[in-house]
């Protein structure tokens, strides 16, 4: 191969690396976004919420996915790992729940005991068994 051809190549492979990268930033940004500081689409109760889902889980989707909303219920759980902080909202008879996912820097899991009526906002990330809030802040 020739020098130039050889050059050529490589700038082929970073203009590449630096799509990639700006197309990645541009696609994941949601990630970053502080939902503590913007106000909510969508403010309605935690058990509401679900009910939406599993009554029509279509519909719920199309009306919810991907709005930050504010929803206020009962903390059943808390559970901490490595990375993050689950709060689970969800009255103790009901069998699904809202699944609230903290940045471990943004609450303190101590200051949530079960039982607990608070206000959560995050984004909707759809349905697993549970309705899944990303993002999250406490709502004051």
């Amino acid at each position: 191969m020739s020098r130039k051809t050889i050059t050529l190549i490589a700038a082929g492979v970073i203009i590449a690396a630096v799509a990639v990268f700006i197309t990645w930033k541009w696609v994941f940004r949601e990630a970053e976004t502080d939902v503590s500081s913007q106000k909510a689409d969508i403010t309605m109760d935690a058990a509401a919420l679900v009910q939406s889902f599993e009554t029509n889980e279509d519909s719920a989707n199309a009306k919810y996915l991907n709005k930050i909303i504010s929803i206020s219920g009962n903390v059943d759980t808390v559970k901490v790992n490595d990375d993050n902080i689950t709060v689970y909202l969800k009255n103790p008879e009901d069998m699904s729940g809202v699944m609230c996912s903290f940045d471990k820097t943004i609450i303190d899991p101590a200051s949530l005991k079960p039982g607990d009526k608070v206000k959560i906002k995050g984004i909707c990330s759809g349905y697993l068994l549970d309705v899944v809030l990303n993002k999250c802040a406490i709502d004051k």
